[in-house]
């Protein structure tokens, strides 16, 4: 006892020595305080288990040295961590910060794989103590983003940016803003923009500057320079992600705001970047003056700060924006390319930044048709990436390297420009190996696109790119078409459609009940957030801490979904898997019972359709502006009674004509057609197939016409969503709504619906003021069958389509999932449901699409404004063909021929039967109980006359047999 005493004075006078000398370590001489030092620790671990904050003044000590090696440092950190190892009074906060001391040094002595192992376990210790009151959660911060240096240094992105993430949620969660969070927040914006996750981007960009902004007011100078700095940061990334997605007036908004705070502010760091900003929007205006004058400043203040990628980047688009796309001025373009090249550092951007300076002078050889040069340049691109690389590389790359490239729309752009280069070749030279070699090029960029596809997780950003591709899908197409390849023309038809509907259809075949009623409770809290935010002013208290809550659930969202990922390994597969994607697959799928599947492609230049039949494909190349300026004429007819009317002969005339520009000589079968159309609909029953435009004949009379996304999405398996219910028909009718929504009663409609009803058992009807929103939420997917008889519009104040109940207005981005629908067909009467916004590459997002997203196979919708009466007829008539167990086509077509038939002969016009649509699968629906209301008390009233009857004459006979007696 004495002599453990004793040996606590030793080291109690060697601490006391050391605190003392810790504020003159920097001018100690290196072998001096080694000398020490290595005494100071032999003593002070004499007793085996060190006090908890002498071990802490040590590693602070030690930390501090900076005239000691990091070999050193490491050999006397392990000894520490050797000695400790059993001692019970070390706290995990001590140990914790021992080995992240540990790692750290590892980083320095460039061993980054140990620096992460000990990052990892500095983790372990504070995550698996997290309700020990010796561990102080806020050391995570900074132990996050240390661990993502490390990662970063090992090129594994994938890794590298969780623990950003991680880094992020802890500092919100414990509301600490320090400069590890800002820069976190920094690396993660540049990091979304680079991979194309744009939206993403904008929401940590956001964050960065306002968190930026809040730190600078924290404290000293310091913080004052730091939190600017981020401020600007955020700023220049969200500024950047918008104009991605050429939002160009907020942009400009943000902008010229900006940029007189920069002056006034004297911050010229961003003074560069800024006015280069500025040059892409005004030649998104095409003021190419005032955009040359903007990048020249550009330049100025670049080449001051010596920021030679910059400078490189400037000088390109100068090139590319102001000389070669305008006014094709190849000389000056070409100029500005060889300019822009000499601008070169170590830097890892300036290899990016050259990417697409090589691209543009490929594409300018491939003008002057110097094929070779241009093909020499695209490869030097592919250089920049990885010296020697090639299209079919990329294929195989792992995705840690393929989120490595930076930039990505610089890639895109590069294959994008290559396929068309390829195709270009074919054209001026004609040799059928560039033809063919176009093909597999554009196979192979799809697949890419596909591989860009899987790191977006804003449903936004994911259209972006959907949008992005569709030029790569018009080329391939036309390599087909030259090269009368109708299999592989199908399968870039079905990429050029609906494939984020196709994903969304197998995350609900993959996901349980539970992770899809939490997704759709997150979904819908955020834009509950959402919608709160946009009615307060930016001033409002309420503001910041709003924003904060959304970007914390938009996080758990994409967490959540990460995690539904990994539980299922079929996952990526499923969204990656283009086997199915042929001609053979589809026959056998899709003509079992249908005579015809046509698919129309509408691009920049060319329409083309695809019609495939049992026993051939047809691949035709239509005129765009004869069909387009067609098709808008047709559609302004139909739209409108009283104009169909008074143009009645010139209608049917321009419905033939269409007839003949879609299917030409083809000799077309009679029956069961299905179309893909590209774009918004229009009503192939309506076309006119005879000259004789007094007596017109319809395409409806011999056609039960049927519509799709895509042939994919009626491969699907809805039975894997639909669940068995005993509810055959759900139906609403608000009639009359509140006076706050200014619409027309709709009188006749909860008649229309009891009439239906008749055909069903299993029925549950909302009328008037039980046509609620929350009772249709709530009940809709319950049921086999949906009606609705209401309003709706294909726009609104919040840009997107809405439908009304009674009280309020469902909007489509509020049509989210909480189960697995039992719905196989929601027929949609009100005006407009089948149209919406419509997004390159994807297609029209509308009602009957959003059901559709739900797992619903089939829809009903309207083309435009419809009669009351007419609707309310054709209606009933196609549930009486449906109650026959007739498939869902061909009872919508017999509806209508019922209806020209036996109404009025105004009533023939298109305008009155052509509007509704079936959009989906066709099968006929089972019903749980087939004998319907009606049958049922028939049969009863049947039974009952024959029960009288029989009564009625058994007491006559009976009677007659008393008279008889008598």
């Amino acid at each position: 006892m004495f002599i453990t005493n004793i040996i606590k004075l030793v080291v109690h006078f060697f601490n006391t020595i050391v605190e003392k000398l810790l504020t003159c370590v920097m001018y100690a001489e290196k072998k001096i305080l080694l000398l020490f030092f290595k005494i100071f620790i032999a003593i002070s671990l004499l007793g085996q288990c060190p006090s908890n904050d002498s071990l802490w003044n040590k590693l602070t000590f030690l930390s501090a040295a900076k005239t000691i090696s990091f070999a050193d440092k490491l050999n006397e950190l392990s000894k520490i961590e050797a000695k400790i190892k059993n001692c019970p009074g070390i706290s995990d906060s001590t140990r914790a910060f021992l080995l992240m001391s540990v790692g750290r040094n590892n980083y320095k002595n460039e061993d980054y794989l140990k620096a992460i192992q000990y990052e990892l376990r500095a983790l372990d210790i504070l995550n698996t103590g997290a309700n020990k009151s010796s561990v102080n959660p806020k050391y995570k911060i900074d132990y996050y983003y240390f661990l993502s240096v490390a990662y970063d240094s090992l090129h594994r992105a994938v890794e590298e940016i969780k623990a950003i993430d991680s880094c992020i949620k802890v500092a919100i969660r414990l509301h600490i803003i320090n400069t590890y969070c800002l820069a976190a927040l920094s690396t993660a914006a540049e990091y979304y923009y680079d991979i194309g996750d744009y939206n993403r981007c904008i929401d940590y960009a956001t964050t960065c500057e306002k968190f930026g902004a809040q730190y600078s007011t924290t404290g000293g100078q310091q913080e004052q320079v730091y939190g600017s700095w981020y401020e600007s940061n955020g700023f220049s990334w969200r500024v950047n992600a918008l104009l991605a997605l050429k939002d160009y007036d907020l942009s400009e908004k943000l902008l010229t705001n900006k940029l007189n705070e920069y002056e006034k502010n004297g911050l010229k760091n961003y003074l560069g970047f800024t006015y280069w900003q500025l040059g892409e929007i005004e030649v998104n205006k095409k003021n190419y003056t005032q955009a040359l004058s903007y990048y020249n400043q550009a330049l100025i203040h670049d080449k001051e700060d010596k920021a030679n990628s910059q400078c490189k980047m400037v000088l390109n688009n100068i090139g590319l924006k102001i000389y070669f796309v305008p006014h094709n001025d190849y000389t000056n373009a070409f100029a500005y390319y060889r300019k822009a090249l000499s601008f070169s550092s170590k830097d890892v951007s300036d290899a990016i930044e050259s990417i697409p300076v090589y691209v543009n002078i490929a594409v300018l050889f491939a003008k002057e048709k110097s094929y070779d040069s241009a093909f020499k340049y695209f490869q030097f691109a592919f250089d920049k990436i990885k010296p020697g690389l090639t299209e079919e590389d990329l294929l195989h790359i792992s995705l840690n390297e393929f989120n490595e490239f930076g930039k990505i729309y610089y890639l895109t752009d590069l294959l994008l420009n290559k396929g068309q280069v390829i195709l270009q070749k074919y054209y001026s030279t004609k040799q059928k190996k560039d033809i063919i070699d176009a093909v597999r090029f554009y196979k192979i960029t799809d697949q890419i696109f596909d591989r860009i596809k899987t790191e977006q997780s804003e449903e936004k950003s994911k259209l972006f790119w959907r949008n992005t591709a569709r030029n790569l899908y018009e080329y391939a197409i036309d390599a087909c078409y030259n090269l009368g390849n109708t299999e592989d023309a199908f399968y870039f038809f079905e990429k050029s459609r609906a494939v984020l509907l196709n994903d969304q259809l197998k995350q609900h075949q993959w996901i349980n009940e539970n992770d899809i009623s939490k997704l759709g409770q997150l979904q819908k809290k955020i834009i509950q957030l959402e919608s709160k935010l946009k009615l307060l002013p930016s001033s409002a208290k309420q503001y910041d801490s709003l924003q904060t809550d959304i970007f914390n659930r938009k996080e758990e969202l994409i967490r959540l979904e990460e995690l539904i990922k990994t539980q299922n390994p079929l996952y990526y597969q499923n969204f990656i898997d283009t086997a199915k994607i042929n001609l053979q697959n589809a026959r056998q799928n899709l003509l079992k019972d249908h005579q015809v599947f046509l698919e129309l492609f509408n691009g920049d230049s060319s329409l083309y359709t695809l019609t495939i039949t049992p026993v051939k494909t047809i691949l035709n190349k239509i005129d765009k502006a004869d069909f387009d300026s067609t098709n808008t004429k047709l559609i302004s007819f139909i739209s409108k009674a009283a104009l169909l009317n008074s143009h009645y002969y010139e209608f049917n005339k321009t419905a033939h004509y269409l007839y003949q520009l879609i299917f030409g000589k083809d000799d077309l079968p009679n029956g069961r057609l299905i179309i893909s159309p590209d774009g918004q609909y229009f009503p192939f029953e309506a076309l006119v197939t005879n000259s004789n435009f007094q007596s017109p004949v319809y395409f409806l009379n011999d056609h039960a016409v049927s519509y799709t996304y895509s042939a994919r999405f009626l491969m699907n398996d809805f039975s894997v969503s639909n669940t068995s219910s005993k509810n055959n028909f759900l139906g609403i009718a608000p009639v009359k709504y509140v006076s706050s929504l200014l619409l027309p009663a709709l009188n006749g409609s909860d008649q229309s619906l009891n009439e239906i009803e008749n055909y069903f058992s299993g029925t549950g009807n909302y009328i008037s003021d039980q046509a609620t929103k929350t009772n249709f939420t709530n009940q809709f997917s319950k049921y086999k069958v949906i009606q609705l008889y209401t309003h709706s519009s294909d726009t609104s104040a919040r840009n997107e389509p809405v439908i009304f109940f009674q009280d309020s207005a469902l909007y489509l981005s509020e049509l989210i999932p909480e189960n697995k629908p039992s719905s196989q067909l929601i027929v949609l009467s009100a005006c407009e449901t089948a149209n919406g916004q419509l997004y390159r590459g994807e297609g029209v997002f509308s009602f009957n699409r959003g059901f559709a997203a739900l797992g619903i196979p089939s829809s009903v919708t309207n083309l435009w404004s419809v009669d009351d009466k007419s609707t309310y007829k054709i209606t009933e008539l196609f549930y009486k063909y449906l109650a026959k167990g007739l498939p869902l086509d061909v009872a919508l077509q017999n509806a209508k021929k019922e209806f020209i038939q036996t109404g009025s002969k105004e009533n023939s016009l298109p305008y009155y039967w052509a509007a509704p649509v079936l959009v989906g699968k066709t099968d006929a629906i089972e019903l749980s109980n087939k004998l319907s209301r009606k049958i049922f008390f028939l049969s009863a009233a049947v039974c009952l006359l024959i029960f009288f009857a029989v009564k009625y004459f058994v007491r006559k006979k009976i009677l007659a047999n008393k008279n008889l007696q008598g």
